[in-house]
């Protein structure tokens, strides 16, 4: 097992060392004569109304303030004098100007906006890349969504066509009924494998440092590799101007992010900015450093409050931390270099010491599960920009998971197969990218590509069970799991590349791209093309389709890696497996209005299913590439946006009809290749099945308002379940009869996915108020997740002592061990 870092003290390191770099900052000041005051307000010039949280800065003073609600400001001077006075506000254009200053002096400022947009809960899409397919969110539009704990990846759920795979709370993520392993996640561009904490409470990266997060749902482009499903690209800041830095404290974890520029004067000097220094404005810019984290303490806080709450003591240990580092420095206008880390660790342990009770299953006594994980990944950029019409970068990355997981089932009459179970495995991945955008024709013709080589080190460890075939039932008694012991070292490489040409003429714009990647292992190469056709109307309509094919190797996965290793080595005999996309959608924009509508049809093929057995030549394999994914629905999408500095409603509404379905095409028949020895894969194999992780029906509405410092924002959604295997009949465990003198029943299953439990639905509130200060300022809120406790439907409870009775065994039930009704609340400190 792996030996965890102290988390706090990991973040004490960070922020005392930042400190101690800014405080060895020193900066010359001016003498003058006498005290002095300067005051005023600042204005938008579009609105004439107030600017809140404007920052007012005297730079040979090096003092600053922050407007109130109000649009005032205050300055106490240690002179008179002439000053350089610079005021800033996000959306608007930065105030620079000499001021003299008496005794006591006025100065209004009114700001020119950058742009006239709204500062709502928008889903925007940029039109440089595609607007099909495609939604962005903000990090004050995260934020704002109820239920998410202020994470990114929890808001997009949010969006529509995204769902969750636990529930509707937790658990990965499945984006139009995809195949949820074929989605690729990315923070700035670079692979990321393990991108939620425990149980998905939070993305591995701290919200703060998220500039803003785009969704792929499909049709993506050819920039982006190894994913058949979607893409989740998480984009980091980068642009730090000042010293600055967050607290966020919840009862789920505490995080902290502190920031500053880096400043080099007329000699070539470096220093850091610091809270006091403001002179940075007289000096060109060089880069910044960011350094943030978090800790989590559910046990501490969440476990002992549903304890209270339900009176019912849960055996489990959930605890997690992670980290960032971002440092960025310019060589001169057209070259930088920029550093990124960011690690996570996830430990869980659980305990079953109860009796069995209820009907529950005896064997399941003394279950013991422990999972302990850890990811660390690198990357470091080159950027060579000598203009705006060309700039290419150059990547080098690293991903080093370790995964350690042991599942035992010590109770007597458990297969000794399924007896200490644990696998302790390390996937690396290393990678070198180099990427370049060159505009040809200015505003008419831009050509886009690059290559990359990317190098698989997996080893792993332990002991696993396999089974050789599908049943309609399944039992821990189960003789058909044999015990397979791992000793693994496996090294893939990867080779690949693509190119996209973007062709605009007025409102057209044709983007057609390709993609191939080489897979050594096998020798095998993809083809991809794919192609983004989008015309904009003066009226502000927009229509588009997209599609193409996606491939990507399953030997490369770090996540099936863990659970199965043995899977990464096999060549030949494991295609690739991919999908072809096809969208079409239309998008129109009524001042603060918009509506958006898209229809999919996305297919998935030679996807990989376990199978152990003997191949035409006699040789052992353990898989087959038969599995398909049929995925298509549509989307209407109603967003409303808000003017900055008004009290106004925002919010959108979204409803998704999605239908999936699957097959698995393993043998439904013994004997496959005239093999007696080989046995039924998948007595359903040969048939059209509800997907796992199929939603038929998705409504949202997200509706939020805001009136001074405060916001209140309310969630509800309404949608169908995903599909369950229903119990249809029961068989006797003898050798348990045989050997305890007591009766135990185990369920047979029906046709796979043919059920759907009752509609789901739920309501989400958030309240938020906002304080400015002259050193920053502090928000909090209060949240409470599923307002009228509604338990939905979510399983089929199945009582071990008593056979098949209709409905009375099994029974459906909500989970009744579950906190449904959530109270949250949480402060963040910015300064």
């Amino acid at each position: 097992m792996m030996k965890h870092e102290n988390p706090q003290g990991r973040c004490v390191t960070l922020l005392g060392l930042a400190i101690v770099l800014a405080a060895l900052v020193t900066v010359a000041m001016p003498r003058y004569a006498e005290g002095a005051m300067l005051r005023g307000a600042v204005y938008n010039a579009a609105t004439g109304r107030p600017v809140e949280f404007a920052s007012v800065s005297v730079v040979e003073a090096r003092k600053k303030s922050y407007t109130d609600e109000k649009g005032m400001y205050l300055i106490d001077l240690p002179d008179t004098g002439v000053y350089t006075v610079i005021v800033r506000s996000e959306g608007l254009e930065t105030y620079r100007g000499r001021v003299p200053v008496s005794e006591d002096t006025t100065r209004n400022v009114s700001l020119t906006p950058l742009t006239i947009r709204g500062k709502g809960l928008t889903i925007t899409g940029k039109r440089d890349i595609q607007n099909v397919s495609r939604h962005t969110m903000t990090i004050k539009e995260i934020k704002e969504v109820p239920a998410t704990f202020g994470d990114a990846i929890n808001a997009i759920t949010a969006l529509p066509g995204i769902i969750r795979t636990g529930g509707d709370l937790f658990g990965p993520i499945v984006i139009r009924g995809g195949d949820r392993n074929g989605i690729r996640y990315l923070v700035d561009e670079i692979p990321v494998y393990s991108p939620l904490h425990y149980g998905g409470l939070h993305s591995v990266i701290n919200s703060n440092l998220i500039d803003r997060i785009d969704v792929y749902a499909s049709a993506f482009p050819a920039e982006i590799g190894s994913a058949t499903s979607a893409v989740i690209s998480l984009n980091t800041v980068d642009d730090v101007k000042e010293f600055g830095g967050y607290t966020d404290l919840s009862i789920l974890s505490a995080t902290a992010l502190l920031q500053t520029c880096i400043i080099k004067n007329d000699g070539g000097k470096l220093a850091l900015g610091s809270p006091l220094d403001e002179r940075k404005e007289e000096r060109k810019p060089a880069g910044y450093i960011i350094a943030s984290g978090r800790s989590g303490y559910i046990d501490i806080i969440v476990l002992p409050l549903i304890q209270l709450l339900t009176g019912e003591r849960i055996s489990i240990v959930p605890r997690y931390w992670d980290y960032q580092f971002k440092a960025k420095y310019y060589f001169n206008s057209s070259h930088s270099l920029t550093l990124f880390a960011m690690g996570s660790s996830d430990y869980f342990r659980l305990v079953n010491n109860k009796a069995p009770e209820d009907g529950s299953d005896p064997l399941l006594t003394g279950l013991k599960v422990k999972t302990d994980q850890q990811t660390h990944g690198q990357s470091l950029y080159y950027t060579y920009q000598p203009s705006e019409s060309f700039r290419n970068r150059f990547t080098f990355y690293s991903s080093l998971r370790q995964n350690y997981i042991s599942v035992n089932f010590p109770a007597p009459g458990v297969n000794q197969a399924l007896q200490g179970l644990y696998v302790d495995s390390r996937p690396y991945v290393f990678g070198f990218s180099d990427k370049f955008k060159a505009e040809a024709v200015k505003k008419i013709l831009e050509i886009r590509g690059g290559a990359e080589y990317v190098l698989y080190y997996f080893t792993a460890r332990g002991k696993t069970a396999n089974r050789s075939g599908r049943d309609v039932t399944f039992d821990l008694t189960d003789d058909n799991f044999l015990p397979m012991p791992l000793d693994e070292r496996i090294i893939n490489h990867l080779i690949g590349g693509y190119v996209e040409t973007k062709i605009t003429f007025k409102g057209l714009t044709v983007l057609p791209g390709f993609r191939t990647d080489h897979f050594k292992r096998s020798g095998e190469s993809t083809w991809d093309p794919r192609l983004l056709v989008s015309y904009e109307f003066p009226t502000k309509t927009i229509l588009s389709v997209a599609g193409g094919k996606y491939s990507y190797f399953f030997q490369t996965n770090p996540a099936y890696f863990d659970a199965y290793p043995q899977y990464a080595k096999i060549g030949k005999d494991l295609k690739s497996e991919w999908a072809f996309h096809r969208v079409a959608g239309i998008e129109q924009t009524l001042g603060l209005y918009k509506i958006k509508v898209e229809g999919f049809y996305n297919e998935f093929f030679d996807l990989a299913n376990r199978y152990v057995h003997f191949g035409p030549d006699w040789s052992i394999r353990e898989t087959m590439n038969t599995g398909k994914i049929r995925a298509w629905g549509a989307e209407i999408l109603l967003t409303k946006d808000r003017k900055e500095n008004q009290d106004d409603f925002f919010g959108w509404i979204s409803y998704t009809y999605t239908r999936s379905v699957e097959r698995s095409g393993l043998p439904h028949y013994p004997g496959l290749y005239g093999n007696p020895y080989n046995e039924v894969g998948d007595p359903w194999g040969n048939k059209w099945l509800n997907y796992d992780n199929e939603q038929n029906h998705s409504l949202k509405l997200i509706l939020g308002y805001v009136f001074g410092k405060n916001s209140i924002t309310g969630k509800f959604m309404l949608f169908s379940s995903s599909p369950y295997t229903p119990i249809v009949y029961h068989m006797e465990d003898i050798d348990y009869y045989n050997t305890t003198g007591q009766r135990r029943y185990y369920p047979v299953y029906g046709r796979p996915n043919s059920r759907h439990f009752p509609v789901n639905h739920r309501l989400d509130i958030r309240y938020s108020r906002t304080t400015n200060y002259s050193w920053g300022h502090l928000s909090w809120y209060i949240e409470v997740i599923n307002v009228y406790n509604h338990r939905p439907i979510a399983f089929e409870r199945w009582d071990y002592r008593l056979p098949y009775l209709g409905p009375k065994n099994p029974k459906r039930k909500p989970f009744s061990d579950s906190v449904a009704f959530i109270p949250n609340f949480g402060i963040e400190v910015k300064f």
